[in-house]
């Protein structure tokens, strides 16, 4: 089970804008770490695309120039492997700074069930089943109101609490 943060934009004229609610998986982005500059640039995190493309341009310049190649090739690997690990922060912050609030952490598979449960909460049974419902073994959708790790995602806290 995954854990999905739920951003929210201010209130505007004192209403919710539930199109713009934006859910971020927490955990390791698989595709930020295959594809890095790609894959960034996709999030609109510009910055992070810009610094990552050339410390990669400069970590294969200096391996060629020192002739250790396999070396800046495990550098920039390790490079990929950062920005797979911070790359959900990096697009978290950046919504935190354009003037989203972090709603809630919830528990799910999918995002989709995610939003089925944020959206519908306790509604999500319109009326109760008159006779019990098989007994299934799929999973609990859970709630929590209060931040995960006092808004932590990633490696570091983005809040400069290091």
């Amino acid at each position: 089970m995954a854990s999905f943060v739920v951003l929210t934009p201010q209130l505007r004229n004192g209403r919710r804008d539930d199109d713009r609610t934006v859910f971020i998986r927490d955990g390791f982005a698989w595709l930020g770490f295959i594809f890095p500059v790609p894959w960034l640039v996709l999030q609109r995190l510009w910055f992070e695309a810009a610094l990552v493309f050339v410390a990669t341009i400069i970590i294969s310049l200096v391996g060629n120039y020192t002739n250790h190649a396999g070396l800046a090739t495990l550098i920039t690997a390790l490079l990929s492997l950062f920005v797979g690990l911070e790359a959900r922060r990096w697009r978290y912050a950046k919504l935190e700074r354009n003037g989203f609030e972090q709603r809630t952490v919830i528990n799910a598979e999918t995002a989709a069930d995610a939003e089925i449960a944020y959206f519908h909460g306790s509604d999500f049974m319109a009326e109760p089943l008159s006779e019990p419902a098989p007994k299934t073994d799929l999973p609990a959708y859970r709630s929590s109101t209060t931040p995960a790790l006092d808004g932590m995602v990633g490696l570091v806290s983005h809040r400069g609490e290091n």
